[in-house]
């Protein structure tokens, strides 16, 4: 018996890192399947026929995807910021059931990373209201999402949009903004290139541990807590894998920084792996409520002594105590200290790095055949009302 045909769609593509990662993996699990098809935004060629196809794409775009939804049997809906809100609602609007795999946290905050610079903690304050706070916050709306945050609570509540989540922190928020009414199933990320190795790296003897910021150099991944610890920790070296100019972007000036911070553009292709693989430590300190993310899986799986910033509405805390390294931006002196006696102790290091192995483990096992249980998911809740979950 053939599947049900699922439709996809989605505003960012097939790429390396993030939404792209995530359509990379179903895409290959879908090979197989003709009854799972992808619609998608392609990015800008560089080539007269390359730029040709872009601008066909996008404007051709809305309508294929009306078409194609209006009698698909499932569809789920991915980063409505890029499909768009004019598209997004007709899609929603024109069946009585759609569903969207949430992927940050837009559904409540137009910043879709939901921080504020100069904040330790994640911003609460558009949680489970009409946003207002925006506003008053300056925080603008990139997207230009329109009505997308008025429309969507009716949508929700009323059962005609039904929302996967990546992780059970995330889905709390989710029934925190929209009710008790709404249909929520967590269904967890599966990023394609994520793989325990059969032994950890062998990390080279130094004179000055090394420490290595795993994450893109803007102040929602933390890197300014990186800065932070570089500061308090003379004796380690840290390095951020983006360049100067990335930081002055969003920081302003490189000028003070501590001198045992370097800066070296990296992809996980292109160094990176390496890097966090024989690094001392590495740090994944996200300051939104962050879902589950890739450098953080990454990370575990490749080197196993990582600090977390594990809030509570974060995937961070759904880490095993045991197999982290907590970071906490109120306290950084016990933070400070809690570091360095991982990197002094190499039995307190070992314990942390197999209690991380084993949860990474588990943790892939669980997220296997995503598509597959994207499609359990749609095929459990027919029928259902909003009380559903």
């Amino acid at each position: 018996m053939n599947p049900p045909a699922i439709t996809f769609v989605s505003g960012i593509g097939p790429g390396p890192t993030g939404t792209g990662a995530l359509m990379i993996g179903l895409m290959e699990e879908a090979r197989p399947d003709p009854s799972a098809k992808f619609l998608f935004k392609i990015p800008r060629g560089s080539s007269p026929w390359g730029l040709l196809k872009y601008v066909y794409n996008r404007a051709s775009f809305a309508g294929r995807v009306r078409r194609a939804t209006r009698s698909a049997e499932t569809v789920v809906l991915l980063h409505p910021q890029t499909i768009g809100f004019h598209t997004f609602a007709a899609v929603v609007e024109s069946r009585p059931v759609t569903w969207m795999y949430v992927l940050d946290s837009f559904t409540f905050c137009v910043r879709s990373y939901n921080c504020l610079v100069g904040e330790a903690t994640p911003c609460l304050r558009c949680l489970g209201n009409d946003g207002a706070a925006a506003a008053e916050q300056g925080c603008v709306n990139w997207f230009r999402s329109g009505p997308f945050h008025a429309h969507l609570p009716k949508w929700v509540q009323s059962g005609r949009l039904r929302l996967m989540a990546q992780c059970e922190s995330h889905a709390r928020l989710l029934r925190a903004h929209f009710g008790p009414q709404a249909i929520i199933h967590v269904v967890p990320l599966s990023v394609p290139d994520v793989e325990v190795p059969a032994a950890w790296a062998v990390r080279p003897a130094r004179p000055r541990p090394l420490v290595v910021f795993h994450g893109a150099c803007y102040p929602a991944k933390g890197v300014d807590h990186v800065v932070a610890l570089a500061r308090l920790m003379p004796e380690c070296d840290f390095l951020i894998p983006s360049d100067e100019k990335e930081f002055i972007h969003h920081f302003g000036a490189v000028a003070g920084l501590p001198t045992n911070i370097t800066f070296r553009r990296m992809s996980w292709a292109r160094g990176l792996a390496e890097a966090v693989a024989t690094a001392d430590l590495v740090l994944c300190p996200s300051s939104w409520s962050a879902t589950v993310e890739g450098a953080v899986l990454k990370s575990l799986a490749h080197n196993g002594l990582v600090g977390l910033f594990a809030h509570e509405t974060a995937f961070a805390s759904e880490v095993p105590v045991d197999a982290r390294l907590d970071l906490n931006p109120s306290n950084w002196p016990a933070t400070v200290a809690r570091l360095r006696a991982a990197l002094a102790d190499s039995a307190q290091a070992t314990a942390i790095r197999s209690a991380a192995r084993a949860y990474i483990t588990r943790y892939l096992a669980s997220s296997r055949d995503m598509l597959s249980q994207i499609r359990a998911v749609c095929r459990s809740s027919e029928g259902s009302g909003p009380s559903g979950r």
